[in-house]
């Protein structure tokens, strides 16, 4: 496919997220892609390359877009020439022709001169040092402003921009292998037989990270349940309840599509009992399809019609309660760029009180001597040291015994932090 074929279907798919922003930037595109079926594979690698790097940069390019045009108007033709000017170095007089080409569509003129502009490093780099360091932050990096001062409150001066970083860096792929059913060692030689290579991760003691994306769902081996696609942060939490029995009884009350369930089912060596719920039934539907893929005995999927009966009533009864809480994401931007259109400060406030409702509901299930384990992918302190200072304060039967941050720009992986609690 020629370049401004690619670059029109690009604009076009952007153009689309830009206007259902609260759909997963990924939904979006898998959607654009099936009712275009007549894209090859390489096609689709390239407009999802730039789709998804527009949408990690979209602040920085809309202010390039908007100085080099002199307008406040937020142009997806824009935000993705300035794209492929920046990142892609294509020269701006090619842009302009190709744009022009495409300009029925969107009926614009474009001047040279404005192109000009848009690759003007220098130009850029004047007018962001005229702005606050916070202001220059936010736009250079494409984080809402917010969300740049409350990093920058939480964190060391010399961290923020390193963190800010390594939140728009792309993400390897990450396994975690069903131990339950084979060996790490044997899953990477299977896999190298197959022509895939691995590294071992050096954070999770399950993990396997792949730097060459390739289409995992089909192989044979995630097929019969050998593995699970999840970050190395998030497979730190199962095993930070640090298990000693496997006869024991696990509430994961905010289980999603089932991630760290399944962890603990393959830590548990198919032993035990675990109790998964959600409010959201397709995600409890989606942890289904998984449990019967990974041969998990253990688990018992809880719907939230059945909840009061079969939840409820079970008080002072769990050896551990697991809660991965919603929250900001903040920790997976790398792998979820598309949450920085919907960040708002109002929405952190009203997640901190659904976070403390969580909490005020589950503590009751852990039994005397039992384990409360507390999870967020977030980076910001408030979602998560915070919140359990002010849940000890409210709950003195809960003492700490230890907590866990992981940040991407010096660990490698999704932000992510876990509290383990003891109740007395």
């Amino acid at each position: 496919m020629q370049k401004s074929s690619l670059i029109g279907h690009t604009i076009e798919a952007y153009s689309e997220f830009a206007n259902n922003s609260a759909i997963p930037a990924d939904a979006v595109l898998r959607r654009f892609f099936l009712n275009r079926k007549y894209l090859g594979s390489k096609d689709r690698r390239v407009i999802a390359t730039t789709y998804f790097g527009a949408i990690k940069n979209f602040l920085r390019l809309e202010a390039i877009g908007q100085d080099a045009f002199a307008t406040d108007v937020h142009r997806p033709e824009l935000i993705i020439a300035a794209y492929v000017i920046l990142f892609e170095n294509e020269k701006p007089e090619e842009m302009r022709l190709i744009l022009t080409e495409l300009s029925n569509e969107f009926n614009n003129d474009y001047p040279r001169q404005a192109f000009e502009a848009m690759a003007d490093r220098s130009r850029e780099e004047f007018r962001l040092q005229t702005l606050p360091i916070e202001d220059r932050l936010s736009i250079l990096h494409s984080f809402p402003l917010w969300f740049v001062k409350e990093i920058s409150k939480e964190y060391e001066a010399d961290l923020v921009e390193p963190i800010l970083k390594s939140l728009n860096a792309e993400a390897p792929i990450v396994l975690r292998v069903n131990t339950a059913m084979i060996t790490r060692d044997d899953l990477r030689n299977e896999l190298a037989e197959q022509g895939i290579e691995t590294e071992l991760s050096t954070i999770s003691e399950d993990a396997l990270l792949l730097h060459k994306r390739i289409n995992i769902w089909d192989l044979a081996a995630f097929k019969r349940g050998a593995f699970e696609v999840q970050d190395e942060g998030s497979q730190l939490v199962a095993p930070f309840a640090d298990i000693h029995s496997n006869r024991i009884k696990i509430l994961d009350a905010c289980a999603g599509a089932g991630g760290k369930t399944l962890h603990f089912s393959s830590l548990l060596k198919n032993q035990g009992e675990i109790f998964a719920t959600d409010p959201d039934r397709n995600k409890l539907e989606e942890l289904k399809k998984r449990v019967v893929r990974s041969n998990s005995q253990n688990i018992r999927i809880v719907h939230p019609d059945k909840y009061d009966s079969q939840i409820s009533n079970k008080l002072n009864w769990f050896d551990i309660v697991l809660l991965d809480v919603p929250c900001s994401g903040t920790g997976t931007l790398r792998r979820n760029p598309s949450i920085k259109w919907n960040l708002a400060e109002e929405m952190l406030t009203e997640l901190i009180q659904k976070q403390r409702r969580i909490l005020d509901a589950n503590s009751k299930y852990i039994k005397p001597g039992g384990t409360l384990l507390y999870a967020t992918c977030s980076l910001l302190k408030n979602e998560g040291e915070e919140q359990i200072e002010w849940f000890t304060k409210e709950y003195p039967e809960f003492h700490l015994e230890e907590t866990k941050r992981l940040h991407p720009e010096s660990d490698g992986c999704d932000g992510f932090f876990v509290a383990r609690l003891k109740r007395s």
